[in-house]
């Protein structure tokens, strides 16, 4: 059985119904998971407060986890849940040393609140991670950044703003754009990175943004973005985790009331029944 968390938000998206994701999947995925925790935002009306409660509870859920077990699903909600899933993980291993995260998305969701032209906290989370932004978004379980940005890897992005863009590079974080992805494959470029964020780490999480795949495939989200990644080599390229297993997996964005047809839900089962046996050898599925 695989230990698996869950956040029921979708306040900070911009479309509303990525809180429903969670739900769904916890009772339609068809895997051998052992549902721990779902987290929910309180009512309230500032979107920083509820977001920053409801992080603070997966957080909590994710550092007791990882504490015990070599690997670990989360499942959003907006991307915002990346705080709590990542300040939970990172918190769970800081005796032992800093983690790596690979971040596949069509975003680099590394807004601070001065730089976001929409204010959606969903574009803000690696940037809180980093320890930059809103200190309510940064300081979750501890005040210390979350990740190290030698430790991180952006894999997919093709949509994104100025001032995002200027804090990676100024951080020099390494950034798999798309052409760079088109031009060289997953097969070689998911290898490549999880070295890249191992190598100076006591592990890696992978955090998977529903819109990193092209929306032809998996439309079911808030902000697609044509060009994406191909749903089949994603696929293929999670066997180099049975390689480099990462200790978390994080998929986010998946609204349900989009997905009339079940496309993306049928991709997101394909994905987590591809990630468990290559991350979990003895998971039944």
């Amino acid at each position: 059985m695989v230990p698996s968390i869950g956040l029921a938000c979708g306040i900070g998206g911009r479309v509303s119904g990525a809180e429903m994701g969670p739900l769904v999947l916890n009772e339609r995925l068809n895997a051998d998971l052992l549902w721990k925790a779902m987290a929910y935002p309180p009512s309230g009306s500032d979107s920083y407060e509820r977001i920053a409660a409801a992080n603070r509870d997966l957080a909590e859920a994710a550092y007791a986890l990882a504490k015990t077990e070599p690997f670990l699903l989360s499942f959003g909600g907006d991307h915002s849940c990346a705080i709590g899933t990542w300040s939970g993980v990172s918190a769970a291993k800081e005796e032992a040393g800093d983690i790596g995260l690979l971040w596949i998305d069509a975003h680099m969701d590394s807004h601070t609140p001065e730089t976001s032209e929409t204010g959606n906290i969903h574009g803000m989370p690696l940037a809180a991670l980093l320890g930059y932004g809103d200190n309510r978004l940064t300081r979750i379980l501890h005040p210390r950044p979350k990740l190290k940005p030698e430790n991180v890897a952006l894999i997919g992005i093709r949509s994104f703003e100025e001032g995002e863009a200027k804090l990676l590079e100024r951080l020099n974080v390494r950034i798999y754009f798309m052409e760079e992805v088109k031009a060289r494959g997953l097969d070689e470029i998911i290898p490549e990175a999880i070295r890249h964020v191992s190598n100076q780490t006591v592990g890696y999480g992978v955090s998977f943004d529903l819109d990193s795949i092209d929306p032809t495939f998996a439309a079911a989200v808030g902000t697609p973005e044509p060009d994406g990644l191909d749903p089949a080599e994603m696929l293929a390229a999670t066997a180099h985790f049975r390689d480099f297993p990462p200790i978390a997996f994080e998929l986010v964005e998946y609204i349900p009331a989009l997905d009339a047809s079940l496309q993306s839900f049928r991709y997101i089962e394909q994905l987590i029944k591809a990630i468990v046996p290559a991350t979990v050898p003895s998971a039944r599925l």
